[in-house]
């Protein structure tokens, strides 16, 4: 008679693997493109951020740049001559200790729209001219002159220099704290930026430390 093993015949048979239905493939491949498009989105924030930043960075760099070559000229000025949306003169020095203004001791400044900078231009003669002929040349000149006259004047002769003090701008808008500008002590400048966000709009400031308007 024949025996069986009851324990070797009750084993348990091994399972095959059972692959991915398409059920549950499909539920993979939306949650692997959810996860892609949140880190994505996360990735295009963060980008965008730092790129703030630096434009907002460079911005102040502008800025900071225009307020302190315009405060150069105008914080140890004697007077403000005039000023608009284009153009500010100011009597920077007494080079004369006249206690009157000479062509030599002013400075123009001019909006330059076609170039985007702003411009200081200013009396220079022949460096090879005497004393004497300088002298001659460098005309009193009173407060009420027409100075974008006097300047046109000098550079018709070819007697003045100018230089490019800031550029990449827009727009300027030119404020003073007084309605006479022989009167006014502080100037305001919203200067129009040209950046890679688009324009933007600084505003820098100078004022006169010592203002004293000239005798005639």
């Amino acid at each position: 008679m024949k025996r069986f093993n009851l324990q070797t015949s009750k084993r348990p048979r091994a399972r095959r693997p059972r692959g991915l239905s398409l059920l549950e493939l499909l539920l993979a491949l939306m949650i692997t493109v959810m996860v892609a498009a949140a880190i994505a989105g996360m990735l295009g924030a963060v980008s965008s951020g730092v790129g703030a930043r630096r434009d907002s960075r460079a911005l102040m760099v502008l800025g900071d740049a225009a307020e302190a070559r315009l405060s150069a000229y105008i914080a140890p000025s004697r007077c403000l001559l005039n000023a608009d949306n284009a153009h500010v003169v100011l009597w920077f020095n007494d080079s004369r200790e006249s206690q009157t203004i000479h062509a030599t001791e002013v400075r123009w400044f001019a909006y330059n729209a076609g170039a985007n900078t702003i411009d200081v231009s200013y009396v220079r003669f022949p460096s090879e001219w005497s004393q004497a002929a300088k002298d001659l040349e460098d005309k009193e000149l009173p407060v009420t002159s027409d100075w974008n006259a006097v300047l046109a004047n000098y550079q018709a002769n070819g007697w003045t220099s100018t230089q490019s003090l800031i550029d990449t701008i827009q727009s300027l808008i030119i404020r003073t704290d007084a309605p006479a500008a022989v009167d006014s002590r502080h100037i305001t400048f919203e200067i129009e930026f040209e950046s890679e966000i688009g324009p933007a709009t600084v505003t820098v400031a100078g004022t006169i430390r010592q203002h004293e308007a000239p005798a005639s």
